[in-house]
């Protein structure tokens, strides 16, 4: 039975709603409950000249955006596929006329989303010291004698958890790494779910509270091909083909192949047997 309520939306509501949005934060970590779904969204709505943050450490979802020409500003310490080597796409547009990377650690990077959090125009960071990232750079400020980094506010913030609910309340199987920071120093949240429940708290300690939360939307394995944790591992044979594509030059038929089409037809083109192995590998 469909779960309803007023926050819960789809993805082709969400896709449509996108024209406006010209900045974007990526939640998750790493290879770990990105929101693969709504970045692919994302790219079918075809909006562009964006800019583009997320937790420390990004991933494919990232550089499926960077790679597709969607991304004109980056402000995001790491951006890699872990094992597999450094994000492809992002790492040929580095240095590009057309992408901006902004110089940043995790500290700047975290203090920005802080100081949105805190409504303050300044979030002081002790030890920042004296190196190439520091001096001369823009991100870095003095107000009332402190030294640290402005505000970073966007229009929209991309989440995945495991499970929710309609009023926007979450579950986490583990860390929420920094989607709360990412949530209070956005617009406006929109989380994918793998499975929608009438009631997160009947399921598990509510994580992130729906208050945070504008729309939800029920995205069965939304993640992949990275990975939502307790409900199924990346796909790192998946990572592997994508970054041997990419590298041979086959970005735009990878994104016509894999980013181009629904929800349903991408879950068909992994294949049943895939996941399911995947779903059996975060069990054991």
């Amino acid at each position: 039975m469909a779960v309803s309520g007023p926050k819960v939306t789809s993805l082709e509501a969400f896709e449509a709603s996108l024209g406006g949005v010209r900045s974007v934060a990526l939640g998750g970590m790493l290879l770990e409950n990105r929101p693969s779904a709504l970045v692919r969204a994302l790219l079918r709505s075809g909006v562009s000249g964006l800019f583009l943050t997320s937790a420390p450490a990004a991933s494919w979802d990232a550089d499926v955006l960077i790679g597709a020409g969607r991304v004109s500003r980056v402000r995001i310490p790491h951006i890699s596929l872990a094992g597999i080597g450094l994000a492809p796409a992002a790492r040929h547009a580095e240095g590009s006329a057309g992408v901006e990377y902004e110089p940043c650690d995790e500290a700047l990077l975290l203090g920005g989303f802080l100081a949105a959090n805190h409504r303050a125009p300044v979030q002081p960071l002790d030890h920042l010291g004296v190196n190439d990232l520091v001096e001369g750079n823009p991100l870095v400020r003095e107000v009332g004698g402190f030294r640290g980094v402005g505000p970073l506010t966007v229009d929209v913030a991309f989440l995945h958890a495991p499970v929710g609910d309609p009023a926007g309340n979450l579950v986490h199987a583990g860390s929420r790494w920094a989607d709360v920071l990412i949530a209070r120093a956005a617009k406006r949240v929109v989380v994918q779910v793998d499975r929608l429940v009438p009631r997160a708290e009947q399921v598990g300690t509510v994580s992130i509270p729906g208050y945070l939360v504008d729309e939800i939307v029920e995205v069965p394995f939304g993640a992949h091909p990275l990975g939502s944790v307790g409900g199924y591992v990346a796909d790192l044979d998946h990572l592997g083909r994508y970054a041997e594509q990419v590298r041979a030059g086959g970005f735009a038929e990878y994104l016509a192949d894999n980013c181009q089409i629904s929800h349903e037809d991408y879950l068909d083109r992994v294949g049943d047997t895939v996941l399911a192995g995947l779903v059996a590998e975060a069990a054991a």
